[in-house]
């Protein structure tokens, strides 16, 4: 009966993911995915080639500037 009931969990689980997946590719939900995904790496790509300007200088500040609090909040912590 163990053995029964792993196969109906199976197929359920198969039919289950196929289903979804069918009605993700007809109603172009995947596609809506894949078309936001490549306009974000666009995006992105377009911000990196960009010339150097304030907004790269102050992500740049803001991305040292968390790890340093975190350090120093673990200093704080681990000196009393």
């Amino acid at each position: 009966m163990l053995k029964s009931a792993r196969v109906i969990i199976a197929f359920g689980l198969i039919s289950g993911v196929s289903l979804a997946a069918v009605i993700g590719w007809v109603t172009g939900f995947f596609g809506s995915i894949a078309d936001t995904g490549a306009g974000v790496w666009n995006d992105f790509m377009g911000w990196t080639n960009s010339p150097l300007g304030w907004e790269h200088l102050l992500a740049g500040a803001g991305a040292l500037l968390v790890p340093v609090i975190v350090l120093i909040l673990i200093f704080a912590i681990a000196d009393d």
